[in-house]
């Protein structure tokens, strides 16, 4: 089984992922992917550079995004005897992954957390972050294709609970 995990910057996809692994998941993390691909000082060189520039973003996407999806259907075939597999992706949907995927899970959560926590893991300015957000898939298209919503607005436990319910009712299936 595979679960795509998708949301907007700073909505909190790795720290749910990481409770799916908890639970006994593998999962395949898209953003680690392109940071081998890349490596760090040019991630953070063309980070600077695109973002501002919309069409330079779409040609660095469609140059980075059948390496990634390599890596991932690779990652897939490895671990296919894993009971289930989470792609933890921000692009999931827009690199059309997510048609690989059982389930879509969708993480949500409000602009202010956004900015803060992408700001803190990231470093990144609120400005930086905004321009990254608006780049993306709006969240709530994202949440019409989902087949779950985790509301990742409150408690880390509130969370957690979220996860484990899914989880719960993915195995019932």
């Amino acid at each position: 089984m595979i679960i795509g995990v998708t949301g907007s910057l700073g909505t909190g996809k790795t720290t749910v992922s990481g409770m799916f692994r908890s639970l006994g998941a593998h999962v395949i993390d898209a953003d680690k992917i392109v940071h081998r691909i890349l490596g760090k000082s040019a991630r953070k060189r063309l980070a600077g550079f695109v973002f501002d520039r919309p069409q330079t973003l779409k040609k660095l996407c469609r140059i980075i995004h059948p390496l990634v999806k390599k890596e991932i259907f690779l990652e897939l075939k490895k671990h296919k005897s894993s009971r289930a597999i989470v792609i933890d992706a921000p692009l999931l949907v827009e690199s059309g992954l997510d048609k690989k995927c059982d389930y879509l899970l969708v993480v949500k959560a409000n602009l202010k957390q956004q900015l803060g926590r992408a700001g803190e893991s990231l470093s990144l300015s609120k400005d930086q972050i905004r321009k990254r957000i608006k780049q993306q898939m709006p969240l709530r298209k994202k949440m019409r294709l989902a087949d779950f919503i985790i509301d990742n607005r409150g408690t880390l436990k509130n969370t957690e609970k979220q996860v484990k319910d899914i989880w719960e009712e993915i195995w019932k299936k």
